[in-house]
């Protein structure tokens, strides 16, 4: 998308849609480019599915390159990892603009706030979100939360540390 500015509440699609609104609880690896293995992703989806069997739909996703995992209309603000200092959304939106044109390679960048050095993936989203190849996504679970230790299990069988991110649209 050639010349595409990007959103945090609508991406790079043009708009919501209008009508009922959804939730997903998704689960990334904290390490961008880490892809489990075909056996643990098998492992990870039948987990989801005990926990959540009412969802809408749990599904694995995939991609050769980092993308980011948005929690939508949940994004409250983006703080400096270093500083603690909150970064201007329209700020962010450019370096994700530029980023996206280049396919997220996820350069350290230096920040405008005290000058640290860091990636997209560094910053400090309220609510969490991130950037990943592999993405285990719940829509609509019909769960409050996940148990902490229903997410240990997660990392096990995934044999990562995950991120654990709330969508909503």
């Amino acid at each position: 998308m050639k010349n595409a500015r990007f959103s945090p509440r609508i991406g790079y699609a043009g708009g919501l849609t209008a009508g009922m609104s959804d939730n997903w609880l998704i689960l990334i690896p904290t390490s961008p480019e880490y892809v489990p293995s075909k056996d643990a992703q098998e492992r990870a989806v039948a987990l989801f599915k005990r926990i959540a069997p009412e969802a809408d739909e749990i599904e694995v996703k995939l991609s050769e390159r980092p993308r980011l995992i948005d929690c939508g209309a949940n994004l409250e603000k983006i703080n400096c990892p270093s500083c603690r200092q909150e970064l201007g959304i329209d700020w962010w939106s450019d370096w994700m603009s530029l980023e996206y044109g280049q396919g997220f390679p996820l350069k350290p960048a230096v920040l405008p706030c005290c000058g640290s050095v860091r990636s997209l993936a560094d910053l400090r989203y309220d609510w969490p979100q991130g950037f990943a190849c592999f993405s285990l996504e719940a829509m609509n679970p019909n769960i409050q939360d996940l148990p902490e230790v229903v997410e240990r299990e997660f990392e096990a069988i995934m044999g990562c540390a995950v991120r654990k991110i709330w969508k909503h649209l």
